[in-house]
């Protein structure tokens, strides 16, 4: 089976949560919606995941936006352009949570 954006988007979500699932592998709970994925596809999903996680929470920590007396973070277009010139399979559901977590890490 192919990976769709459909089963891309829905890991990825998986992979966002938060409480007892919380930084888990995605692997059996995409199986469970989608059980004729297989195994290797469903690594491979958590393993696409984790890179855009990454690669959205060190985009927005490198990407400051400084003013005279604060420090904040790029506009959300600019994330959004970012990921998605990338990863153009994202919707804009993830997108606006994945912005909202990475800024989230940024500040810790």
């Amino acid at each position: 089976m192919k990976l769709t954006d459909e089963i891309l988007n829905y890991g990825l979500r998986l992979s966002m949560d938060f409480g007892d699932n919380w930084l888990k592998p995605i692997n059996s709970r995409l199986a469970e919606k989608y059980p004729e994925l297989s195994k290797s596809e469903a690594l491979n999903c958590d393993k696409l995941c984790k890179k855009i996680n990454n690669e959205a929470h060190n985009f927005v920590k490198q990407n400051p936006v400084k003013t005279e007396n604060t420090i904040g973070f790029i506009d959300p277009d600019g994330f959004n352009s970012f990921m998605l010139d990338k990863f153009s399979w994202i919707d804009s559901e993830n997108l606006s949570k994945l912005y909202s977590q990475s800024c989230y890490y940024a500040r810790k």
